[in-house]
């Protein structure tokens, strides 16, 4: 079973939570679930049983169209695919009782003209115990694609009997690039998994991993 991703989106006066998950070869889907105020709004599946079909898995394959449902999730709630409130509606709400600056931004968020921070991987994630692991990362906005400079990136190693380990931290360059490499740790038990995020004043975007054991 691949990790998958969170990323809260705010959108008009919502925020959202996506949610996409790698059901394992067992049930072969890609399952993402939208929350707001911790209930599912809605839901999509995807198979990969296809993949199934050859000798042996491509997790990569699998990974990419995880990152795609996610984005594409993701581009319909900026589009306003579960605005509440008629557009011409929200025009007024946004000039009322507000400083002008802070009403402007929420009505062009509403209308899906803020860019909001994504973290895009040159390659997944696959750490392993007791190994080397390089981390390149690009901080990017998801609609201009511009880069996002001195976003700060933290890497934590979490497990399900134990407090999370920060790994690794830093800030994005100018072209909106984080890399580094580490020593992750023997194995460890109970499950495990690195988690990359990324945060700046556009926002906030995270990747997760399980770790493998090393080979024996």
């Amino acid at each position: 079973m691949i990790t998958g991703y969170n990323t809260d989106v705010r959108h008009g006066n919502r925020v959202f939570h996506v949610q996409t998950e790698d059901k394992g070869l067992a049930n072969p889907r890609i399952e993402t679930l939208i929350y707001v105020g911790g209930e599912i709004l809605d839901s999509y599946r995807s198979s990969y049983e296809d993949l199934l079909a050859e000798p042996r898995l491509d997790e990569g394959i699998v990974q990419t169209r995880m990152d795609e449902q996610h984005r594409a999730v993701i581009r319909d709630i900026k589009n306003g695919k579960y605005d509440l409130t008629p557009p011409d509606l929200l025009e007024k709400q946004a000039f009322n009782d507000r400083p002008l600056d802070v009403a402007i931004l929420e009505f062009l968020q509403a209308e899906g003209d803020v860019d909001t921070l994504e973290l895009v991987l040159d390659q997944p994630l696959r750490p392993v115990f007791g190994t080397p692991f390089t981390v390149q990362a690009r901080a990017r906005l998801c609609q201009s694609h511009s880069p996002v400079v001195g976003a700060e990136v933290t890497l934590k190693l979490v497990s399900s009997l134990k407090k999370a380990t920060g790994l690794l931290s830093g800030r994005t360059d100018a072209r909106g690039l984080f890399t580094g490499t580490i020593q992750l740790p023997p194995n460890q038990p109970g499950q495990c998994a690195v988690v990359l995020n990324c945060s700046s004043e556009h926002g906030y975007d995270e990747v997760k991993a399980a770790v493998a054991a090393a080979p024996a």
